[in-house]
């Protein structure tokens, strides 16, 4: 069993007046966050929370689920946080599949964030057993659960490429029931920075401008709409860091950052690694960098494999138990095709995506790399549909971001740069998503593309 100081407690000795978290307008300090963790322990004590609880946890981003997930990890409480968009039958299913008995917010489970009480011992963190439980997005059926323990997320913050210090703070833009989430709170607590809470009343254009953020992690869909935004510039803000993840990044997004002297990170990470595997500075299609340390990259048979301190401690079983899924040698498969290009990791795309189309395999993702080479893409998306000729052709959905060229001028220009077989047969509109939502699963792209085929219809 291996134990560490909390960062937050040690902050708040070392530390105390530095920002700890931020949240409209009002800031705490670290040794206020400290004191209302301690004063949140007590209270997880009485509620009949005990080390190795399962808590599930049902909320957007706010400074109270923060707070909650730090104090649990303290008392050694495993957190199960979900998307509080599910509905209430779902969530009933999820918690159930964690053996949560317990869920927050509700009306057998209130806490009192307000509170404060001084430190009475030494705080230690367990980094060896569960801290939490993250579900995986399952296109059917129940998801994948994917199990950490505190030091895979330490292991994941610390070999981090991208710099923070003391004086900076990251917005909490990603949930903290995504990995990616929970990684934002391990890097900014190690480093003793501040984490920002985003503001749902206010546009991300002027939560940039007035509060304290140096550091910023975006899907590539959020950075073209924030970029869209009228005289919007990154420079009337504090933000010196850019992390992109999740979708290839067009080479438009990359030009307008760099217009306004700001080069974005790229990166390529998994929930089964804690978060991010590789990251580097945005310049070609696809090229995310090397394996940061503590963490191993190799390609078997075209599949990128993984391992080292950030792997996970396996998927969580109806039963209770682990189930990590390794070969004999201790890699991870992941499904995702890659190879390396020098010493630099390039991705591909999923495994499980690729298709023939007239006897010839077609990886959609090196479509969708090249068609957002051009300048009026912004958005690509390549399926798989029926076809009597060639068993399945290949269509593509498009985001434009200039003026929309015809298919044949798109068709001759993507010519240059990939083989007939590769090309898209027919280009379909984008759909329009509903509020707030950044992406359509691929899946549902495969069922749009579906209703267009003529074959199809009865």
């Amino acid at each position: 069993m291996a134990k560490l100081t909390c960062p937050i407690r040690q902050h708040a000795q070392q530390h105390p007046t530095q920002p700890a978290l931020w949240h409209a307008g009002i800031t705490l300090n670290y040794q206020q966050l400290d004191a209302q963790l301690n004063a949140l322990q007590q209270q997880l004590q009485r509620a009949g929370l005990k080390s190795g609880a399962h808590l599930f946890l049902c909320s957007t981003n706010s400074a109270e689920l923060v707070m909650l997930l730090w104090a649990c990890w303290r008392e050694q409480i495993v957190c199960c946080p979900v998307n509080p968009a599910f509905p209430e039958a779902r969530q009933q299913q999820l918690q159930q599949q964690v053996h949560a008995t317990l869920r927050w917010p509700s009306d057998e489970l209130q806490f009192d964030f307000t509170l404060e009480r001084s430190p009475s011992a030494v705080c230690e963190l367990n980094d060896s057993i569960l801290s939490n439980l993250v579900f995986t997005s399952g296109s059917s059926g129940l998801p994948k659960v994917v199990a950490h323990c505190l030091r895979n997320h330490f292991a994941n913050a610390q070999g981090s490429l991208v710099p923070i210090t003391a004086h900076d703070g990251w917005l909490l833009s990603l949930p903290l029931f995504h990995v990616g989430g929970l990684a934002i709170l391990f890097r900014c607590f190690l480093a003793g920075a501040c984490v920002v809470l985003p503001e749902p009343t206010l546009p991300l254009t002027t939560l940039l401008q007035q509060a304290p953020i140096t550091h910023l992690s975006l899907v590539p869909t959020q950075l073209y709409r924030l970029l869209q935004q009228p005289n919007f510039h990154f420079s009337a803000t504090q933000v010196r860091h850019l992390l992109l993840g999740g979708a290839p990044l067009p080479d438009s997004l990359i030009a307008q950052c760099r217009a306004q002297q700001l080069t974005p990170w790229v990166s390529y990470g998994l929930s089964e690694m804690a978060s991010q595997v590789c990251t580097a500075p945005a310049r070609d299609a696809g090229v995310v960098g090397k394996a940061l340390a503590g963490r191993e990259v190799t390609i078997q048979a075209g599949e990128i494999c993984v391992r080292g301190d950030t792997l996970f401690a396996g998927y969580y079983q109806a039963d209770g138990s682990l189930l990590l899924p390794l070969d004999a040698d201790g890699w991870f498969h992941t499904g995702d095709a890659g190879y390396w290009q020098n010493d630099e990791l390039v991705i591909n795309g999923r495994i499980d995506n690729q298709f023939i189309s007239g006897g010839e395999n077609i990886q959609p993702e090196q479509i969708e790399q090249q068609l957002l080479q051009h300048p009026s893409i912004a958005q690509a998306i390549v399926v798989p549909m029926p076809d009597e000729e060639w068993g399945m052709r290949c269509v593509c959905f498009i985001d434009w971001q200039q003026a929309p060229i015809s298919s044949a001028e798109l068709t001759v220009w993507l010519r240059q740069f990939l083989p007939a077989f590769m090309l898209p047969k027919d280009y379909l509109p984008w759909p329009t998503l509903s509020a707030g939502q950044l992406k359509l699963p691929r899946t549902e792209f495969n069922q749009l593309a579906e209703t267009k085929n003529p074959a199809t219809q009865a």
